[in-house]
């Protein structure tokens, strides 16, 4: 999984693993690469990964651990290896061998998390102009463009916005990595629901979050323009059944400059998929500390993607299903 937030770190499940669940591919064989070395405590660059242990002059390995707030977690330890994406030779670089996986992580098929964004840690392509990556996610698959926005698949001009990154300083800590913008208002027709502060874009969220006062008020403005125009029928407590999704109302959303939220995005099918993101293309400029959107026709691919495309002006695309 992409990551541009969330978790500071790049691993995945390893032969090692005694509660790691079976993926799309099989675990990584680390015992079968010349080239990898597992981190030891007694590395200066394991800052917290031996915990209270007193293993800082040991060859203990160098271990980590994530959680995230709906529960689920992965841990493991840390070793560094020679990558190479496609053809290309990236370097070495530190990874993570998860030695457990809890919750969402044991029900993925994809094998670990692949973290790009910049200044979190030494991340994969961090010598390919990845300090900006651009977005574009269809309802089944995409595109990752390092290095800059890929302009062929906009359906107007990009509106950027101030965002601002916090992380934390080691790769080793527990904590997380937010991209914060300013939201303050999302609007439904002609009703105006406030919102007030910062809010996180997450990378790797399927669905969007709202204080429980604002939500309400969002589902209740949607149920009322769709009274007589959508076919709606209630159906649970989170659920919408209709046949009719193209009456359902785009809704405004005031990040200084207003994007469209169309209701093909911030509805959805039983399917994954980071919902605001959809339909569009994400332009993270971390060198300018801007997000850049715009409507953008992006590329499906319901078959998995096997290459990394490398162009003329030494820009990455990765291809996502």
């Amino acid at each position: 999984m992409m990551s541009l937030t969330g978790s500071p770190l790049t691993a995945f499940a390893c032969s090692s693993c005694e509660r790691c669940a079976q993926h799309m591919d099989p675990w990584f064989q680390l015992n079968q690469s010349s080239t990898a070395e597992i981190l030891p405590c007694a590395d200066p660059r394991c800052h917290r990964g031996c915990g209270n242990r007193n293993l800082a002059t040991s060859n203990a390995p160098c271990e980590y651990e994530q959680r995230y707030a709906e529960g689920s977690s992965i841990r493991g330890w840390w070793f560094e290896d020679v990558v190479r994406a496609g053809s290309q030779l990236i370097g070495r670089k530190m990874m993570g061998c998860h030695s457990e996986e809890k919750d969402i992580f044991s029900t993925l098929k994809a094998n670990g998390i692949l973290q790009l964004a910049p200044g979190i840690s030494d991340t994969l392509l961090a010598e390919r102009d990845a300090d900006v990556i651009a977005v574009c996610l269809a309802d089944y698959g995409g595109i990752v463009t390092m290095g800059g926005p890929n302009w062929s698949f906009h359906r107007g001009r990009p509106k950027y916005i101030k965002m601002k990154q916090r992380m934390n300083s080691s790769i080793f800590a527990q904590g997380r990595s937010e991209i914060l913008v300013p939201l303050t208002s999302i609007s439904i027709g002609w009703h105006v629901v406030p919102i007030h502060g910062e809010t996180t874009v997450e990378s790797g969220t399927t669905r969007t979050y709202f204080s429980s006062s604002a939500y309400d008020s969002i589902r209740k403005h949607i149920e009322s323009f769709c009274r007589h125009r959508c076919g709606l029928l209630t159906a649970k407590r989170s659920c919408w059944i209709t046949k009719r999704l193209q009456y359902f109302p785009a809704l405004r959303m005031n990040f200084g400059h207003t994007f469209r939220w169309a209701p093909s995005a911030y509805l959805y099918a039983r399917r994954p998929g980071g919902s605001w993101m959809l339909h569009q293309e994400l332009i993270f400029d971390f060198r300018q500390g801007r997000l850049g959107v715009v409507p953008a026709e992006c590329p499906r691919h319901f078959a998995r993607p096997i290459e990394v495309l490398w162009d003329m002006n030494s820009q990455v695309a990765l291809r996502c299903v």
